[in-house]
């Protein structure tokens, strides 16, 4: 026997929304999508960054939002991400300051070789022209960064020979970012980089495609390269940093609660990650020794690599536009740009 006719249905379902409370729409959860690259590790920097910003914004709105975290480019690479972001499809996301670039081009001002000398250095510089950063990233791609975050220095690695000299380079193969910084400083160096997306980078290795790529000590551990690439000089010649990403209008589309806890999360994000990186970095040389990485000291002939590399900044100057906020900061560190 049939209890309601259809009419009764569709009356007794208005009437149960009639009941809710004024404010039930309101109360709906806001979802955030995060997206990153590596691997879902407890001691991979972009990942924990990820937990941070999650518990940090989910605590502070009382279950309001909702972060759901998609680590290893499962929502594509990193590129793709940074476009998500601008779209709207996701709502954050941590990238290579060098990928970020692409779009925002005021970025490459970071990618210029050996521009910080230490990770402090940068820090400080970094957190000094944060909003002037954001002024240009925004205008030039709409996205705003809530955070950055400092993988260490990248290192060149390979799985051929030990680079000890400039020359040791000469006739392999280095995988690197398609960034067009990145691919200058290592034709400056003698060498022909290949450029490669970053989730293609280990099958590339693996299959012998490249000798080698260029990254710090945290990205070589968290993506087991070890397997892959059995040398490593401790080149130092740029800081990797991260950017955390979201839409800028967006963001001020959000209520006023939920937009400063994202703000504060990226931040909160940015000091643990500084705390942590240096003690990441210093257990995980030895480790990587003992999984059988021969690793070296800068190389020999150190001044030469940088002399190389800095004579080639002002070729590069074109990419980054207006170079007043380049000379601010080299300002701020005592010295002047090539």
């Amino acid at each position: 026997m049939r209890l309601f006719s259809v009419p009764n249905l569709t009356a007794l379902a208005l009437g149960m929304l009639l009941c809710l409370p004024p404010n039930a729409a309101a109360e709906k959860k806001i979802i955030l999508r995060y997206s990153h690259s590596s691997a879902a590790m407890v001691e991979e920097p972009h990942h924990v960054a990820a937990l941070d910003f999650k518990k940090f914004v989910e605590e502070r709105t009382k279950g309001k939002v909702e972060v759901q975290i998609y680590p290893a480019s499962q929502l594509g690479g990193e590129e793709r991400a940074f476009q998500d972001v601008q779209q709207g499809v996701i709502q954050i996301a941590s990238l290579a300051s060098n990928n970020a670039a692409v779009f925002a081009p005021s970025l490459y001002v970071i990618d210029l070789p050996y521009l910080f000398t230490t990770n402090e250095e940068g820090w400080k510089t970094l957190d000094k022209y944060w909003d002037e950063f954001n002024k240009r990233t925004i205008q030039e791609s709409g996205n705003r960064i809530i955070g950055w975050l400092d993988l260490g220095y990248r290192h060149i690695c390979n799985s051929k020979r030990p680079v000890r000299v400039l020359s040791d380079l000469q006739g392999l193969k280095i995988r690197v970012p398609n960034n067009p910084v990145m691919i200058d400083t290592f034709r400056a160096w003698g060498c022909e980089p290949t450029p490669l997306a970053w989730d293609e980078t280990f099958n590339a290795l693996q299959q012998k495609v490249v000798d080698g790529q260029e990254n710090s000590y945290v990205v070589f551990a968290s993506n087991k390269f070890e397997e892959v690439q059995k040398y490593m000089t401790e080149l130092r010649y740029k800081l990797q940093i991260i950017v955390m990403v979201v839409n800028d209008a967006w963001l001020n589309r959000q209520p006023a609660d939920v937009r400063e806890a994202i703000l504060e999360a990226g931040r909160f994000a940015t000091t643990h990650n500084r705390q942590k990186i240096m003690e990441w970095e210093a257990a995980l040389k030895p480790a990587m020794q003992k999984a059988g990485v021969e690793i070296l000291d800068r190389p020999d002939d150190e001044a030469l690599w940088q002399k190389k590399a800095m004579e080639l900044w002002p070729s590069l100057y074109p990419k980054i536009g207006t170079l007043d906020l380049l000379d601010a900061m080299m300002a701020d560190m005592n010295r002047t740009r090539p």
